[in-house]
């Protein structure tokens, strides 16, 4: 029962992040692309009240997300993570009443089926985390906390740079939240707050990655990489990085795999895109 509730749990947090997006990238859109990222950038959006009510949406739902991570692994919540996508596309039907095909029926029908099995495959807790993922998951912190500035400084703000980076980032959040509700779990709370100020770190470079991707790339090619990093790198490393071992890992494997080509699929999407970023044009 508790995998399902949270499943549930992170299909609503996935929901709320595509409201998140969905509202900021609307403000985004609309800053020059001198903008891209910079803090300033950020600074700029702030002032917005539409760009604050996607900030809201996204507060919302990280409670959500680590609720849904104290109650199944890391290994179940971020491929659930998709779910996300076809309540984008439901939105995009019933409110820009964009037309769906096999393409978004097939899209729609790997993820459910993936996280089914995924379900059904993945290790129902995570185990704890080995020190040397610590490690690698403070490296992680510290790779997306840093990685927009490194790529302004390398004058790669394209849009396929930086989903890669807000991707990465947003995988590393949820690697990041488990280990929170780790160190709550065994009442470690300044260890728990260590993590969360790291978190919020790579949360800040992640949404700026994000913001310039929506800025200079249509959300059609940008959301695909997005999600399909930050359902699929967390789940795929957990075996590397804690003590969980999946009971049945060709099948596990094989529906990560199948996960990620749904969110390609659904992602690339007209209806899904304009749902999420209603001011790109696919």
């Amino acid at each position: 029962m508790n995998i399902v509730i949270a499943i549930l749990l992170a299909g609503a947090t996935s929901s709320l992040y595509a409201v998140s997006t969905s509202l900021q990238a609307l403000e985004a859109r609309r800053e020059p692309a001198s903008e891209a990222l910079r803090a300033s950038l950020l600074k700029r959006l702030v002032r917005r009240p539409l760009w604050l009510a996607g900030a809201a949406a996204g507060v919302v739902a990280w409670p959500l997300q680590a609720v849904a991570l104290a109650l199944a692994s890391v290994a179940i919540v971020q491929p659930a993570l998709g779910l996300g996508l076809i309540v984008l596309l439901v939105l995009g039907v019933r409110l820009l009443h964009e037309r769906v095909g096999v393409r978004e029926i097939g899209g729609a029908v790997l993820i459910a089926g993936a996280i089914a099995v995924i379900g059904w495959a993945a290790p129902a807790h995570t185990a704890g985390f080995t020190r040397g993922g610590k490690v690698t998951v403070v490296v992680a912190l510290g790779i997306a906390a840093s990685a927009p500035y490194m790529l302004r400084a390398l004058g790669r703000a394209g849009g396929l740079g930086t989903s890669i980076c807000a991707g990465f980032g947003w995988a590393t959040v949820g690697l990041a939240t488990a280990l929170i509700d780790e160190g709550i779990a065994h009442r470690h709370w300044v260890v728990a707050v260590a993590w969360g100020v790291g978190l919020a770190a790579a949360s800040w470079s992640s949404l700026l990655a994000e913001m310039t991707a929506l800025q200079t790339w249509p959300a059609t090619r940008s959301i695909p990489v997005v999600f399909g990093i930050e359902m699929v790198l967390p789940a795929a490393l957990l075996p590397l990085l804690t003590h969980t071992r999946p009971g049945h890992v060709v099948s596990f494997g094989a529906a990560l795999a199948v996960a990620c080509a749904g969110a390609a699929v659904l992602g690339s999407s007209r209806a899904v895109a304009r749902a999420a970023a209603p001011l790109t044009e696919p």
